[in-house]
């Protein structure tokens, strides 16, 4: 599944997003060379992981995220 992207500059969006997985992915692999552990987030869950492989639960992240407002039902839009 792709994201809609409302923007005219599409194209240099799209070379961004794949120029930051390719280096991304070498960070990694470089990392795992040099013997460093790596952290990553995956499902709100912090992991690191050896050079050795061996993956290690850090922390959990709490999506919930409290709006500064109320929204109500009905035509006029009532902040508080």
């Amino acid at each position: 599944m792709s994201k809609i992207v409302f923007r005219k500059d599409v194209s240099q969006t799209k070379a961004l997003v794949k120029a930051a997985r390719v280096s991304a992915k070498r960070a990694f692999s470089g990392s795992k060379a040099l013997g460093l552990s790596v952290s990553y987030i995956k499902d709100g869950i912090v992991y690191e992981e050896d050079a050795n492989g061996n993956t290690i639960v850090k922390n959990h992240i709490e999506s919930s995220v409290d709006a500064p407002f109320k929204i109500e039902k009905g035509l006029v839009l009532h902040a508080k």
